[in-house]
């Protein structure tokens, strides 16, 4: 049990990272995005490309595949998903999911099927020991790293224009038109962090495991699961949710691993019936 729960918790700043951008958008632009989980393959193996075809070092790759697939969503966003969303923000659903394949196919002509990893040399010890359970340096390293991640977004959301703005089309979209917010500019720059957040996930997690084009749609599903948990429209919500998703995924797969889905899924449908708006849902996302 102690090394689900360390496991877990070090995975989980991962899945809250790649919740972020996907909680940020349905609470603000009222979207599910299905095309959130090919963004965080997208981070992933530009990250692998640029490191390996180009040699850049990992951070300059990683914040090179993560502005890459900010500006990607902002394409998306600003080209298809804002005109579709005027006229039938329904079909929005249909959209992004047809967007998500046609990533996936672009990913897959670019980079091939095959899964991919970033192998790195930090020069770190290998690890720790925290109780009985050996801690690597490297995960540990990850989830610092996600963990800083959070709480600059956290401030960036509390404490920024970009911010204020944000949460005035969240909660009122005309009193924000009347107030001088520009709310396609608003939206725009929503995408871009979340695409932004996005990337991050997946260049970190393309250290840790193995990621192929094909695995978008789990992306997807997992950060829907976080932000279940979590809450809508909190970022604390979908730190805690990913903690939460990232233990009970692990104890899942070393209790039952046969049964590892039914288990998190039933935990899923309890809190949508015990509390639908999750650990630390807003009220205003709420009502969108």
């Amino acid at each position: 049990m102690e090394d689900v729960v360390i496991y877990g918790l070090l995975r989980g700043g991962i899945y809250a990272m790649a919740a972020f951008g996907f909680t940020l958008v349905l609470g603000v632009i009222g979207v599910v995005n299905f095309a959130h989980g090919a963004l965080v393959v997208f981070g992933g193996l530009l990250t692998e490309y640029l490191g390996r075809m180009l040699g850049l070092p990992y951070p300059v790759a990683l914040a090179g595949a993560a502005c890459g697939t900010g500006l990607l969503a902002v394409v998306a966003q600003r080209f298809f998903i804002a005109r579709t969303f005027k006229l039938e923000p329904l079909m929005v659903l249909v959209q992004t999911f047809g967007m998500a394949a046609v990533i996936t196919e672009l990913g897959i002509q670019a980079w091939g099927g095959e899964e991919r990893m970033v192998r790195l040399e930090t020069g770190l010890p290998p690890g720790w020991f925290l109780g009985e359970t050996f801690v690597p340096s490297f995960d540990l390293l990850i989830f610092l790293v996600s963990l800083a991640s959070t709480g600059l977004l956290f401030l960036l959301l509390s404490h920024s224009g970009f911010g204020r703005a944000l949460r005035a089309c969240r909660d009122r979209r005309e009193s924000a038109q009347l107030c001088g917010i520009n709310l396609n500019a608003t939206f725009e720059r929503t995408m871009f962090v979340s695409g932004l957040w996005a990337g991050l996930a997946g260049g970190m997690f393309v250290t840790l495991g193995p990621l192929a084009p094909y695995m978008h749609f789990t992306w997807t599903v997992d950060a829907f699961l976080v932000i279940t948990i979590g809450g809508l429209g909190s970022i604390v919500g979908a730190l805690v949710g990913g903690f939460i998703f990232g233990v009970l995924s692990f104890g899942a797969s070393f209790y039952v691993p046969t049964a590892a889905p039914a288990v998190i899924f039933s935990v899923l449908l309890l809190f949508l019936i015990l509390r639908p708006q999750g650990l630390f849902g807003t009220g205003p996302a709420l009502r969108k």
